[in-house]
């Protein structure tokens, strides 16, 4: 049993049923903790805040929340000397990074694995000064994330990403880039570059095997203006990426870091949230936290 645990959530982000949600976990957590704080995060960056300055009070922080409420939290828990074991409930849109680590999408379940589940240590990636958890990316994966509407996403949820994919796969443009990583440099025209540290994107399995956040790597996609009907295919869920396809018009490898320059500047989206811009320069933290992860298959 753990003696001091911190739950903290976003009062802004999320479901409108927060409060409720935020009951459900208090009342699961603070009959399997001895001692349970719960803080609340009111304006951007507030969560990041709370995490750095009392992460190392507490030997659990339980983030509530989506990816972006996550993302948030891991940029102040990073820099921690050292830093608690970190647990996920997952009550966001899309919850990518919950995903990855096995973690239920049944709030119930998620607190009961945020106590009891077992702990792994995870790679963590870091974009210039910032770190991500689930990906970092530009061209169609900033794009499709900064034209999701407001009121989309509060009425169709995870739909409302794919909903925004494929609107702006239409009005997707080429970009020219150069990439140096420790295996070779490239450079050509894309339409999508992405770094990959975990499986999902708008809860969409990417379909390569061997992405794991536990290797100390980390995966990078280049989605050259050929592979877009592909991409379009996988995001409709019609077909996955094929072999053939990953070797011509979609260009996948495992690197341990990458620096990413673009003849224009581009947003770059890391874990959803969209604030930094190229160029990028990305590198692998092995193993830095540890998460609590699920148990159910």
């Amino acid at each position: 049993m753990y003696n001091k645990v911190l739950l903290v959530f976003n009062v802004k982000a999320g479901k409108v049923n927060t409060g409720n949600n935020v009951g459900i976990a208090a009342g699961i957590l603070s009959s399997n903790v001895k001692e349970l704080t719960i803080l609340k995060g009111g304006y951007p960056g507030e969560l990041e805040e709370i995490c750095r300055d009392r992460g190392e009070e507490f030997e659990l922080v339980v983030i509530m929340g989506g990816d972006g409420t996550v993302h948030e939290c891991v940029n102040g828990l990073a820099l921690l000397s050292a830093p608690p074991k970190i647990a996920i409930i997952p009550t966001g849109t899309c919850n990518d990074f919950a995903r990855t680590l096995n973690i239920s999408m049944v709030i119930s379940e998620a607190c009961v694995d945020a106590v009891y589940g077992p702990d792994k240590k995870i790679d963590i990636g870091k974009v210039n000064d910032r770190f991500f958890t689930n990906f970092a990316g530009i061209g169609l994966i900033a794009d499709t994330s900064e034209n999701i509407e407001g009121n989309i996403k509060e009425k169709f949820g995870t739909l409302s990403y794919f909903i925004s994919a494929l609107k702006t796969m239409k009005e997707t443009s080429l970009f020219s880039f150069k990439v140096r990583t420790d295996k070779g440099m490239y450079d050509g025209e894309a339409v999508m570059i992405i770094i990959m540290n975990g499986r999902f994107i708008g809860t969409r399995e990417l379909p390569y095997e061997h992405i794991q956040p536990q290797d100390n790597k980390l995966n990078l996609l280049i989605v050259k203006e050929a592979g877009l009907p592909l991409f379009k295919e996988w995001v409709q869920s019609k077909t996955l990426l094929t072999p053939e396809a990953q070797d011509t018009d979609i260009f996948q490898q495992k690197i341990e870091s990458a620096s990413i320059e673009t003849t224009e500047l581009k947003k770059i989206d890391t874990d959803g949230e969209i604030y930094l811009q190229t160029p990028m320069e990305v590198t692998v933290l092995s193993e830095l936290l540890t998460f609590k992860t699920g148990t159910k298959g």
